[in-house]
């Protein structure tokens, strides 16, 4: 496919079931510069590879069933990025850079089924957000402040969590459809 010059002009990928343990990631994706979507489900990644930050038009990024335990580094250089779905990892809150949540466009983020022990720091500055999955970690509280600018949230999933109780702020999330 490399030399035929599609690259620059593919808008979705779905590189699942592939093993890319070992860095064995795909140098090519590097060409795709209008790439929109990514699937890298069940791929062995550990990291996040070094290509993603190549990928400036990307807007929706799918990383289920891996070895992540960090999600620091690319993410950050993806200007466009409206959706994270990193379910099934081994992500722990110090492996999540801050400066993500400050993306205006980001809109769904997904860390359901990780190691999380406490909420992302700056979680709070991802006002945008429609969808926020935090189900199926160690969550033992959520911060009040949390609730008090993600107004717009339509879903909010924080099952299977060791919640004793939820923050009073979740009355103004008016628009919610499911919690």
């Amino acid at each position: 496919m490399a030399g035929t010059g599609v690259l620059p002009f593919v808008r979705g990928i779905d590189l699942s079931g592939n093993d890319f343990s070992g860095g064995l990631f795909p140098k090519c994706v590097r060409e795709m510069a209008v790439l929109r979507w990514l699937k890298l489900n069940h791929t062995n990644l550990d990291k996040l590879p070094e290509e993603l930050s190549s990928l400036k038009n990307l807007e929706h990024l799918q990383m289920t069933h891996n070895a992540l335990s960090s999600v620091h580094g690319e993410l950050s250089d993806l200007p466009c990025l409206r959706s994270v779905v990193v379910r099934n990892n081994q992500i722990k809150t110090s492996g999540i850079p801050t400066d993500i949540f400050d993306m205006q466009d980001l809109n769904i983020i997904d860390f359901n089924r990780n190691a999380l022990k406490e909420t992302p720091p700056n979680l709070d500055h991802a006002t945008g957000a429609i969808v926020l999955n935090l189900s199926h970690n160690n969550l033992e509280s959520i911060p009040n402040q949390l609730l008090v600018h993600m107004c717009d949230l339509l879903y909010l999933d924080l099952s299977g969590n060791k919640l004793t109780m939820l923050p009073p702020q979740i009355r103004r999330l008016t628009n919610l459809q499911a919690y």
